[in-house]
């Protein structure tokens, strides 16, 4: 990285910061600490503040293990358009979403607001993961996405949609504070009339250094710009390039998902009573400004932990720590998973956790910060053994 001394200064102690909060690997992504550093304008209480941010985020969301232990729900792996094209030319990862065919009204009344941002975000962690790999293969750094945002189909109730538009809106607050100097470049290709009715709206939202990597086209022009920094070959026929379906197909929906309307049968409702009556499930009434815990033992190292809970109505707070003995006998507890509230608006919030240390396992349903509603919860809990 090309730094200033002032700025190696700034990296060198904010690595020095973080020496005894994060793990051996973590504390060795140099990268890491400089785009948080960039993303605060080199001011390190305020880098320092975003990424101690970030750290519990991860914690919370279980991002760490979103490759491996989550499984989107069939709604979001159908109708959710995120696509995995290829490289551009300089070796960066190169991503394409349906968004004007997406119907994003449909999508959230087909699962909950956790399950599609937790589908998102393992498509971004997933981009991150090919940046690393591309590093040891091309022998030198790559550490940016581009992403290809196709507004074909984008109807006036989608841009006015003020549910889409504000959930919308909390990603991509989200991806700015957690995710900076990841992408390289937006494309956003046939954009309407429609699209700058929404659009000025989430502008206001967005980060200058965002904003000043967007390239914004109507229906003309953005064939021949894609094809300066991205190869033919890898680019489907419809958007310039060269690359088909093996039976010549020029949409490629081998590699596409082009999303559309979910259909009615995966429309969700509420309907606590068909939790409640599963196997297993247990009801507790929470009283304002108190705590309830589930502690639940773990004898084996490597086991997974798993929970599912619903409340009948309002949120909840849920937080997960470790409680174990120390060698003279005395309980320590470590946090596992930060405390956050969660919304059940239609299914119930289900988790999975992998064990790396033996100890009893608090599940802790919070609701100190309601002054006037108890809160009914059904929940269950499980260890499996691997």
């Amino acid at each position: 990285m090309d730094l200033t001394e002032t700025q190696k200064n700034a990296v060198e102690e904010l690595h020095k910061r973080f020496k005894n909060d994060v793990s051996q690997e973590v504390y060795e992504d140099t990268l890491m600490f400089y785009k948080f550093l960039k993303a605060r304008n080199f001011n390190l209480n305020q880098a320092e503040s975003m990424l101690r941010k970030h750290l519990t985020w991860r914690k919370v969301l279980q991002i760490d293990t979103i490759q491996t232990d989550y499984k989107p729900p069939e709604v979001c792996d159908k109708y959710l358009s995120q696509n995995f094209l290829g490289y551009d030319k300089e070796g960066s990862p190169l991503y394409m979403s349906a968004i004007g065919n997406t119907d994003s009204r449909g999508i959230f009344r087909s699962a909950n607001k956790l399950d599609i941002l937790k589908s998102c975000l393992q498509v971004v962690e997933a981009g991150i993961h090919q940046t690393k790999l591309q590093s040891k293969k091309l022998g030198k750094p790559v550490t940016q996405c581009v992403y290809i945002y196709d507004m074909d189909k984008f109807t006036l109730a989608k841009a006015t949609d003020r549910y889409s538009l504000e959930h919308f809106m909390i990603a991509v607050n989200m991806f700015q504070d957690n995710y900076p100097e990841l992408l390289k470049t937006i494309y956003v290709i046939n954009a309407s009339a429609y699209f700058t009715v929404a659009f000025p709206i989430i502008k206001a939202i967005l980060a200058n250094s965002i904003i000043g990597k967007m390239k914004i086209f109507g229906y003309d022009g953005w064939k021949e710009e894609l094809l300066k920094t991205i190869d033919a070959a890898v680019l489907p026929v419809i958007y310039g390039g060269t690359r088909t379906d093996p039976d010549g197909n020029p949409q490629c929906n081998t590699i596409i998902n082009w999303a559309g309307s979910v259909p009615e049968h995966y429309y969700l409702t509420k309907n606590t009573e068909k939790f409640a009556g599963k196997d297993d499930v247990k009801k507790v009434v929470i009283p304002r400004q108190s705590k309830f815990e589930v502690k639940v033992e773990v004898k084996q190292p490597g086991s997974i932990l798993e929970w599912e809970f619903e409340a009948q109505c309002y949120d909840i707070g849920f937080q997960i720590l470790l409680e174990q003995s120390n060698h003279h006998n005395e309980s320590e507890i470590t946090e596992i998973i930060p405390m956050n509230k969660f919304e059940t608006e239609y299914e119930p919030i289900k988790g999975r956790l992998k064990c790396k240390d033996q100890g009893i396992y608090v599940l802790v349903f919070d609701n100190t910060y309601s002054w006037f509603n108890s809160k009914e919860i059904f929940y269950r809990s499980r260890v499996v053994n691997t």
